[in-house]
């Protein structure tokens, strides 16, 4: 059934607010100094943006000699649209080039710091006609590939989108950076909190993306791959709005989810006031069969117990989301902006029922042979009392300096209120739960950029405060009541420089310093308190250049993974009649050193990618008592965990015709030592290094009047993952139409048959040594999903926040 989530937050001590402050003005000193060396070096720098005044990223800047327009310098602007020309001859001519834009001249003397291009209608129609392939830039650690004017941006959600996107794929309903897991998003600069956002935004919608494989010094330690998209920003004032309405029915079980979105901007000269709602439904089912065998020892007996069982669960709610929001623009480099969001839950919850058919025995003795019928059903309610975020944000340049400064807040209350009833051989038993949990997070972070030589160097730092109480109760022998409270402080500073370097190309290096404060309080037995604080450094650096037609990339990074705050929490919770959870808050981080490769050449893309991991977090079953109850609860490995990734993509267009198609594997390698009592030995060695095989292949039909035919196909065959076994193979097969109508494709209808042929079922094997697990499971994935889109006066929003508190933030919601 259900696992329930339990909480922290963080504490910071007076010494290490001194040793931040210290490290704080060490850094400011730097800076100081490396800006007053860069005053004294002639450099040629400016903004490039476009007819609405936007910057433009990933422009070409070439410095020609004024007598005969050799080349002397060039650059590239990054994301605030800023270049920067290092060179002893400061005086010529600039040449500004990038896709979709017309070539400028300006001369260095004349040009006044600032570049505007001006849209090229003829590639921009010939881009629209053709549907051209999405052309994709290495950039050291990252992808970025355009959407705008490519077959890309009529892929229906961004969600759908971005399964095509170089370097993602979509494994089962989730996303995924290949060889990376789950990655976390920015809608222009701002971080996205709700997953749902990804449906709701539509992919015509968006300019890039940016898939950033190996994130350095300016992210959150914790965070392994990072997706950054870049959406159109549209000319003109006045009223805009868009809807969506989205249905997907579910074709195994006969359930339906809901959803209507509606979007809404006005703009006026330099202000933009913006809003969504959304209004959903769920209705979900997941059928899974696990399979236990655990053996424990009494003296000289073994006794041996076979659970076999059968478990439905039915999710069911329906909320309505909402948010508003403005932009400002006070002066030409100056914006500031607000955003607040409010998520409301109605009537939400879950139905489960559990049949269980156990056997016990001692090993060798027929006769002392038990058997049990176990039927459960549980009915969980829950209730969000509240559920706020919001951000606020500066973005500006004083001078050459840019700033940018992010506040985040979040608080919420969740409540559930469940009713179990246990037959075990026709006796009843009747338990009610109660659960309390909530959270409150305030952040904000940084950043300052500054020229320095031939490329910018980024200051910052990043602090968040969380509280989390947590109050769980249950009518049941042998598990107490537990009521905990957990305050964790972290801060951040981080220095990151880039650069371009004559026939070197781009490197970049950063440095990350964390200190973490993790104060955890038993309110029943304050003996189970605990108080740690933790101080790392996280290094990166990243290196790009191009040879003819081939671009190559290296990264490395060093990451930690910090537990969840479920993970942490003592409270022993019921999930079933035979299976307990709780956490430990002694868990260690893990960490993860990462080395990354890139090449690409025309059409296709290879990525490679080695991984160590010490101290990694994973799930653990312990034996609770002698009546077949496990205790579910997350540990540390005390073995390094090593994995090689390698994937290769094909993309291009033929006429009408237009695939993208990715292959590869990943491999782990990892040995375990386990405690087995029915080996004479008492232990037994298990090998993880059996490489899992996937392939990717999107296809897309571009037809006359509008119409678009897509086929796509997920295969990954049964490998190892960790210490987990996946013992099948899984293949996901779906089919897209899709037709548009009146001018830029305003009414849309997208029709997609998702798992034609039903084989997401996954099987999972886990080893404890005296436990292991088959699990058979099957969620809803065999779908009809129907969405129907119009647009009046569209454009994307300006909105500018990055957000801050995100590691801590995600944390609080698993």
């Amino acid at each position: 059934m259900k696992m329930q989530f339990a909480e922290p937050a963080y504490l910071c001590s007076n010494k290490s607010k001194k040793e931040m402050k210290r490290i704080a003005f060490t850094v400011w000193l730097t800076v100081v100094s490396m800006m007053a060396m860069a005053t004294h070096l002639p450099d040629v720098e400016g903004t490039v943006v476009d007819e609405q005044g936007q910057p433009l990223e990933f422009v070409n800047v070439v410095l020609l000699s004024e007598g005969d327009s050799a080349f002397v310098q060039g650059a590239t602007t990054d994301a605030t649209g800023h270049f920067l020309i290092k060179t002893p001859e400061n005086h010529g001519v600039l040449k500004v080039t990038s896709v979709g834009y017309k070539t400028t001249f300006a001369n260095t003397h004349t040009f006044g710091g600032r570049v505007v291009l001006k849209d090229d209608a003829k590639m921009l129609q010939e881009v629209t006609v053709k549907g051209s392939l999405p052309k994709t830039k290495l950039t050291g650690n990252s992808m970025v590939t355009a959407i705008q004017g490519t077959v890309l941006e009529k892929s229906g959600s961004a969600k759908e989108m971005l399964s095509k996107v170089p370097g993602m794929t979509l494994k089962g309903d989730a996303l995924e950076v290949l060889g990376k897991g789950t990655p976390i998003y920015y809608i222009n600069g701002r971080k996205m909190q709700n997953a749902d956002e990804l449906t709701r935004l539509r992919s015509e919608e968006i300019k890039e993306v940016e898939v950033i494989t190996n994130p350095g010094a300016q992210y959150d330690a914790t965070v392994t791959a990072v997706v950054r998209i870049k959406t159109i920003r549209r000319q003109g004032n006045g009223f805009g709005f868009d809807l969506t309405a989205n249905s997907q029915n579910d074709l195994r079980y006969g359930y339906w989810d809901g959803s209507s979105t509606l979007n809404m901007r006005y703009r006026y000269k330099a202000f933009e006031l913006f809003g969504m709602m959304n209004g959903w439904k769920h209705d979900q089912m997941n059928d899974s069969a696990p399979h236990q065998w655990s053996y424990y020892r009494s003296g000289d007996q073994l006794t041996g117990i076979d659970q076999n069982t059968r478990l439905l669960n039915h999710w069911t709610g329906k909320g309505l989301d909402w948010n508003v929001g403005f932009n400002l623009q006070l002066a030409e480099n100056h914006t500031v902006g607000m955003r607040i969001e409010q998520h409301k839950n109605y009537d939400s919850g879950y139905d489960a029922w559990q049949k269980t058919y156990m056997t016990k025995m001692i090993v060798g003795k027929p006769d002392s042979k038990e058997e049990t019928n176990n039927v459960t059903e549980e009915q969980l309610h829950e209730h969000y009392p509240y559920n706020w975020e919001g951000n606020a944000f500066y973005n500006g340049k004083v001078g050459k300096l840019n700033i940018d400064l992010n506040i985040d807040f979040l608080t919420n209350k969740k409540e559930e209120n469940g009713d179990i009833q246990e037959s075990v051989n026709l006796e009843n038993n009747t338990m009610t739960s109660d659960s309390k949990t909530t959270n409150q997070m305030f952040a904000d972070k940084l950043v300052l950029g500054y020229p320095v030589w031939k490329g910018m160097l980024q200051v910052g730092s990043e602090m968040s405060r969380v509280t989390r109480r947590s109050f769980y109760q249950i009518t049941m022998d042998g598990v107490p009541t537990t009521d905990s409270k957990v305050k964790e402080n972290s801060i951040a500073a981080f220095v990151e420089y880039a650069c371009q370097i004559p026939k070197v190309g781009s490197v970049s290096a950063g440095l990350r310093y964390e200190h973490v404060g993790f104060d955890y309080k038993d309110r029943i037995n304050n003996d189970n308190s605990l108080e740690r604080y933790t101080n790392d450094l996280f290094p990166s650096f990243s290196w790009a250049n191009q040879w003819g037609a081939v671009q190559t990339s290296l990264s490395y990074s060093m990451k930690t993974q910090r537990p969840n705050y479920w993970m942490l929490n003592e409270a022993v919770i019921y999930i079933n009649p035979y299976s307990l959870q709780t956490g430990d808050p002694k868990l260690k981080n893990a960490k993860t050193h990462s080395i990354g490769a890139n090449a690409r050449w025309k059409w296709l893309n290879l990525m490679a990618n080695y991984e160590r991991t010490d101290d990694a977090l994973t799930q653990w079953s312990y034996i609770y008592n002698d009546k077949g109850v496990m205790l579910i609860k997350n540990r540390n490995l005390d073995v390094p965990v090593r994995s090689v990734s390698v994937f290769l993509t094909a993309s291009s267009t033929w006429g009408c015709y237009s695939p993208s198609w990715t292959v590869g594997m990943r491999k782990f390698d990892m040995k375990q030592t386990l405690a087995d009592p029915r080996e004479a030995s008492g232990v037994r060695t298990v090998h993880y290094n059996r490489p899992l095989f996937v392939a990717n292949l999107n296809n897309v039909f571009r037809l006359p009047h509008k119409w678009q035919l897509e086929s796509y196909l997920y295969f990954q065959r049964k490998g190892d993952c960790m210490n987990f076994r996946l013992t099948n193979n899984i293949c996901n097969l779906g089919f897209v139409v899709q037709k548009c109508w009146l001018k830029n494709d305003a009414l849309c209808l997208r029709v997609t048959v998702d798992d034609v042929l039903q084989r997401t079922r996954q099987k999972v094997n886990m080893d404890c040594g005296y436990y292991t697990l088959n699990q058979n499971s099957a969620q809803s994935n065999h779908r009809l999903n129907i969405s129907l889109r119009y647009s009046f006066n569209a454009s994307g929003s300006k909105y500018k926040g990055t957000g801050a508190g995100k590691e801590a933030a995600g944390r609080m919601a698993q």
